[in-house]
């Protein structure tokens, strides 16, 4: 049984060349692919070899479990550290607890990690 739904999928590829201003004819030339592929990968009727989905991330600058799964590993490990430290809302208070302030370290930290690593905050 298949779970993975490669419409969906397609069509996270074209909302996230859409929002990078990318025509099919553009993004095709950047990943050496043809249009009309492209276009069958974005409506789920073809399926994209991991190589092409590599780069295509590298290119949309955007993750590729956000690509598979519709979800980031960065916004997942955000909720990961609200749950661990237990916060609904930090902005509750005008003085923060000592657990506040080690979260905010981390998540300022993490977020500078992904910085250098792509050059801009996602």
């Amino acid at each position: 049984m298949n779970d993975f739904d490669f419409k969906e999928f397609g069509s996270r590829i074209r909302d996230a060349r859409k929002k990078s201003n990318l025509t099919i004819e553009k993004l095709c030339e950047m990943l050496d692919i043809s249009p009309s592929f492209l276009g069958s990968v974005e409506r789920g009727e073809s399926r994209i070899s991991i190589e092409k989905l590599c780069k295509l991330s590298k290119v949309l600058n955007i993750s590729t479990d956000y690509l598979l799964k519709g979800e980031d590993i960065y916004i997942s490990y955000l909720s990961y550290l609200f749950e661990k430290y237990q916060l609904d809302d930090i902005s509750d208070s005008n003085e923060l607890s000592n657990e506040s302030t080690e979260f905010l370290i981390c998540v300022l930290k993490f977020l500078l990690s992904i910085q250098k690593k792509n050059k801009k905050l996602i």
